[in-house]
């Protein structure tokens, strides 16, 4: 596009409007400020690519749009339930099977940058409790409460006989099903505490690598 195209027009026909007014409506049509601009906000900024422009960024940190969610929604008791809205009541739940049935869920676009950038932090992180803290805040700042805790929450459903100082039991309604392969386990778990129900998506993405998860370290669930 040309900034000033009366420049480059000869004298004797600088007066002639039908002249200019087809070289200005070409040079308008040429314009490429307009194409750079649009280029730029929807897909070379990742603050506000959308659509297209933001798959290629999730491409480009390795995390796709779509998610696999499990939706088991088992028949179980309440105080079996770690947030994940898994255990149902009678009529609503199904008994457990080996066989999940799982939904492909499409990330909105605010949502999909969300993890675009979550999974960028992921790219470069050392995998320290305090670096995987800041991921999940990244990605969960507008929900509540969320944090990595290093071993296993003892909040489990037990009977005060079996209480002592090193594992304390909850009663009906604050503890969960103790998981035997929490046990013993010292150092090579990790909780992650959060203060909402999480969702079948959430969970998903959490499961689905978008947080480095130390090599040999088993992950468990608790709300707090």
């Amino acid at each position: 596009m040309m900034k000033d195209i009366r420049a480059t027009i000869l004298a004797q026909y600088a007066n002639s409007p039908i002249l200019l007014s087809i070289i200005e409506q070409f040079n308008a049509a040429i314009d490429p400020y307009a194409l750079i601009d649009t280029f730029y906000n929807h897909v070379w900024n990742p603050s506000t690519a959308t659509g297209w422009g933001l798959d290629v960024w999730g491409r480009i940190v390795g995390v796709s749009r779509v998610f696999k969610v499990n939706l088991p929604q088992y028949f179980g008791f309440l105080e079996a339930d770690d947030g994940s809205d898994t255990a149902r009541p009678f009529n609503n739940g199904i008994f457990y099977g080996k066989d999940i049935p799982a939904d492909s869920y499409v990330l909105s676009d605010n949502d999909y940058r969300k993890v675009i950038f979550t999974k960028a932090a992921a790219n470069i992180s050392n995998g320290s409790i305090a670096d995987i803290n800041r991921l999940l805040m990244i990605l969960f700042r507008d929900k509540g409460r969320i944090f990595v805790s290093e071993g296993t929450m003892s909040n489990y459903f037990g009977f005060s006989e079996e209480e002592s100082p090193e594992l304390p039991v909850q009663p009906f309604n604050f503890g969960t099903w103790g998981d035997s392969s929490a046990f013993g386990g010292g150092p090579m778990n990790m909780t992650i505490c959060y203060s909402w129900d999480l969702s079948p998506l959430e969970m998903a993405i959490i499961e689905s690598g978008v947080f480095p998860r130390p090599s040999g370290v088993s992950v468990h669930y608790q709300r707090v």
